[in-house]
């Protein structure tokens, strides 16, 4: 299992590292993290398990990783925007009855056409190349999202999505 966890460590290292700058730096970053707290989700900014090669990580225990050095870059602004969509997916898994994280947009045709016109293929292919196949659509959909949304439209979300 520890070696599982390393190997899907460095494979986000290695499309967060690869993946085409389109990032933003976005003044509403600090509001998000504030509204990311008020939900229970406890944040976590350059603890020890860092060193493992990935910028961010969300899980269901509603814990939040964040990793940068020094002042956070546009890149770090993207990464909290990406793990920020992995926690509404998890919100709206909850809504719905199910265990986990699952896409947020529930028709498969139309999610795979809004990542379509929000990523270029090259990204695409680039995502669905790192990542297991089973989280796919999940990992698409949130990389998308992180371009697409600024952190205030996504405090806005998390709002409609997710209970305190």
């Amino acid at each position: 299992m520890k070696l599982l966890r390393y190997i899907v460590a460095a494979t986000v290292a290695t499309v967060s590292s690869t993946m085409p700058a389109l990032a933003k730096v976005d003044p509403g970053s600090t509001q998000l993290l504030q509204t990311l707290n008020e939900y229970g989700v406890t944040v976590l900014f350059n603890p020890s398990t860092c060193g493992q090669g990935f910028m961010g990580q969300y899980n269901t225990r509603k814990v939040m990783t964040l990793c940068y050095d020094g002042a956070p870059t546009a890149e770090d602004h993207n990464t909290l925007r990406h793990e920020t969509f992995h926690y509404l997916q998890h919100c709206a898994s909850t809504r719905r009855g199910v265990n986990g994280i699952t896409p947020l947009a529930i028709n498969p045709t139309q999610r795979q056409q809004w990542v379509s016109s929000v990523l270029r293929t090259g990204e695409i292919n680039q995502i669905r190349s790192m990542y297991p196949a089973h989280v796919h659509q999940i990992e698409l959909e949130a990389f998308a999202a992180a371009e697409h949304y600024s952190s205030t439209q996504l405090a806005s979300l998390i709002k409609s999505w997710c209970v305190k």
